[in-house]
């Protein structure tokens, strides 16, 4: 009954109790939802106005993650995607303008990245790395066996075994980025790669406030034809970086997220049908408390689910009406797979990101927070989970900035000076390398950083004389090295020699003195 008292109660100045919203006129009861209903399907239909979305993609690479986007307004807001950490997604690069018959196949070279979205955090990134690295990244690293790594790139499985993909090759990676290297053949009408990975880290790992919300970062793509010798350019051959949103939750945490979003909006749209109901009743006027209520809600937040489902200012049903149909909007808003739509600047380059590195010295938190000491979430986090306690060293101390020490790092026991070459090229200076113990794996340890490459990568350390013998580099080796040897270390690819080290290039370090 109380359905039909609404349609009869219309506002001054309506014969047919139509309304006009953005330009279109429609019936009150085309808006109205039902109670039970999750999807809804409105009479209205508005053009997608975000510039990232309702275009056609600008880029010459488009880059997808296989990921449906969390509901998001079009109009004002960027899609965040939900992910689940140690979960593996599919991401596909296309080039929407080949070579047109080319005569070899066409090679691409693509980088995949982790940069921050809030500008405290892209400050200071290297600094929000180690907290992670403290917090979750160190101790995730030991139990699975292998370094450090937030994004990691996962080889396809045959029979129950990780095996690389043909069609693309790892040429380096980082604990936060990593690249690929892969070939279109010539027949083919685009060309495209498709690789799997996998995230270890959490939105909530790069703060140790307590009951804060995860962040968004930012999962970067950058894309470049490589030209050989043989084959000259034809048309654009510049890299394009581009990124898309994203937030990493624990344990399914993704679903349980979307899954609250759409109750929250349901609950939102209840809301909106009793205020309609009230005011359709007083004869179209909201009454004084009302407008106050609505008035006193204020600045909402930046939450699209959230910000959606208040209105700052409600005087007429015709607005609770277009805040309605805003709401039902939100269901058939998320994206079945995210585009990498926007274009990224300097520091979304995973060029950059691969310079920085982990170290040894101790923090201080982005927003100003004491990071000693163990801190504990003491709500539930936004996956609907209780809080679960964030470690971190007491008296452990680290620090972001290459090249700075602290009183708490152990003073290196001998410095030698190395010249790195690799892939044929070598670089222009020496460079200090300073052990902190004459062990082959400080050895080791220092040159990966130096030339930028997993650890797990070196085989072996040979020294080759001037008369061509080869020595294996041990433990005694390098405690009989002079201080200030300097030395040429030659990194040569060379094949896996197990099955678990076809997922990364393997070298032979080759020290010449």
């Amino acid at each position: 009954m109380r359905s039909k008292r609404v349609i009869r109660n219309l506002r001054p100045g309506t014969l047919d109790g139509s309304l006009s919203i953005a330009g279109v006129e429609c019936s009150r009861e085309s808006l109205r939802t039902s109670r039970n209903s999750v999807l809804v399907s409105p009479v209205l239909s508005r053009p997608a106005m975000d510039a990232n979305v309702g275009k056609p993609c600008r880029f010459r690479y488009h880059v997808i993650l296989h990921a449906p986007t969390a509901m998001f307004d079009h109009a004002r807001d960027i899609p965040v995607t939900y992910l689940n950490k140690a979960q593996t997604y599919t991401i596909t690069v296309v080039d929407s303008r080949p070579p047109v018959a080319p005569a070899q196949p066409v090679q691409y070279r693509t980088r995949i990245g982790i940069a921050f979205e809030e500008l405290t955090h892209r400050s200071n990134p290297a600094l929000c790395w180690q907290l992670w690295h403290d917090a979750r990244g160190g101790s995730d690293a030991e139990r699975r066996g292998s370094s450090p790594c937030a994004v990691e790139l996962v080889a396809l499985k045959g029979c129950g075994l990780e095996t690389p993909d043909p069609t693309w090759h790892l040429e380096s990676a980082s604990f936060n980025q990593f690249c690929v290297s892969w070939t279109s053949s010539g027949a083919a009408h685009s060309a495209e790669c498709r690789f799997l990975v996998r995230f270890h880290f959490l939105s909530t790992d790069f703060t140790q406030s307590k009951g804060v919300k995860g962040v968004p970062v930012r999962l970067c793509a950058k894309t470049e034809r490589i030209l050989s010798p043989e084959c000259p350019p034809e048309g654009e051959t510049e890299a394009e970086i581009c990124y898309c949103r994203v937030k990493v939750f624990r344990d399914h945490g993704a679903e349980r997220k979307l899954a609250n979003d759409v109750a929250h909006i349901q609950k939102s749209i209840d809301r909106v049908e009793k205020q309609i109901a009230r005011a359709d009743y007083h004869g179209g006027a909201l009454g004084k408390k009302q407008k106050r209520r609505s008035v006193a809600r204020g600045p909402t937040p930046n939450d699209p689910t959230r910000s959606m489902s208040r209105s700052p200012s409600v005087s007429t049903p015709g607005d609770l009406y277009k805040v309605l149909y805003d709401l039902q909007q939100l269901f058939s808003s998320p994206l079945s797979v995210s585009v990498f739509s926007l274009p990224g600047d300097e520091q979304d380059d995973p060029d950059q990101l691969a310079s920085i590195t982990l170290g040894n010295h101790p923090p201080s938190s982005p927003d100003g927070m004491d990071v000693r000491g163990d801190t504990y979430h003491d709500g539930p986090t936004e996956d609907g989970l209780p809080g679960r306690p964030s470690r971190s060293p007491v008296q452990r101390s680290f620090s972001i900035t290459p090249g700075k020490a602290s009183a708490a790092d152990p003073a290196p026991v001998a410095c030698f000076y190395v010249q790195i070459q690799k892939n044929r090229r070598s670089s222009a200076y020496y460079h200090a390398m300073y052990l902190a113990q004459r062990t082959i794996r400080d050895l080791a340890l220092q040159l990966s950083k130096l030339a930028r490459i997993d650890l797990r990568g070196i085989v072996r350390l040979v020294h080759v004389k001037r008369m061509g013998l080869s020595i294996i580099v041990d433990d005694d080796v390098i405690q009989h090295l002079p201080e200030g040897q300097d030395m040429i270390a030659s990194f040569v690819e060379i094949p896996a020699v197990n099955r678990d080290m076809r997922c990364r290039p393997c070298f032979e370090v080759r020290l010449t003195y």
